[in-house]
């Protein structure tokens, strides 16, 4: 029988009753990690933070389009905050003109590019809060290489070096956890690290 052994120790907090609190006080960088969510859900999770103060996002896009991002933001509004957004799905495919809130910009390749794609979109957007949507493309902590590690690690700590501040707070990295237990978290470089899971089923009703 093949032996198992201990890779990693992942602890988990349900937070339901500190939402507010929780919420109120993220700062820092953040690891979103979620077993794929739609748009409308990173919405609700937005609208939590500081609910009650008004504040700038810049969303950086690697999976929505702004088309499809401007269809979920009218039926699921995002009060309080003013998005801005960089679609790199629509400008990978057509050439498209920049519009007031969102510019078209191909996708990077690797975290470098991610960066360089970050800092020049602060000056245009100067903003609160930084979402990145989604680092997967770079990175499975399933089974990830050194050489994957050490890119994310560099990244993160650049990161925190060269943006955060007193006026933009916090950066959320997302990242899709459907390809397998996460083993490698990092969890050295990150200030808070959350789960949100979507669970969806049929209503009894509808059978």
């Amino acid at each position: 029988m093949e032996e198992h052994k201990v890779v990693q120790v992942n602890y988990w907090k349900e937070i339901r009753k500190e939402l507010n609190k929780t919420f109120e006080n993220l700062h820092g960088l953040v690891l979103l990690t979620h077993n794929s969510i739609e748009f409308s859900d990173l919405v609700d999770f937005l609208k939590n933070i500081r609910r009650n103060q008004e504040t700038t996002v810049l969303y950086i896009s690697l999976i929505n389009s702004y088309n499809h991002i401007e269809q979920t933001l009218q039926t699921c509004p995002l009060p309080s905050k003013k998005l801005f957004v960089v679609d790199c799905v629509s400008g990978f495919i057509l050439e498209k003109q920049d519009k007031v809130y969102c510019v078209y910009r191909k996708p990077p390749q690797n975290l470098e590019e991610m960066k360089n794609l970050i800092m020049k979109n602060i000056q245009w957007s100067n903003p609160n809060i930084i979402v990145v949507d989604s680092i997967s493309q770079f990175i499975n902590f399933t089974t990830p290489t050194d050489e994957e590690l050490h890119n994310l690690c560099a990244f993160l700590q650049s990161m925190k070096e060269d943006t955060l501040g007193i006026a933009r707070d916090a950066i959320i990295l997302v990242y899709d956890d459907r390809m397998g237990s996460m083993k490698k978290l990092p969890t050295m470089f990150t200030d808070v690290i959350m789960k949100l899971e979507v669970i969806k089923e049929k209503p009894e009703w509808k059978d």
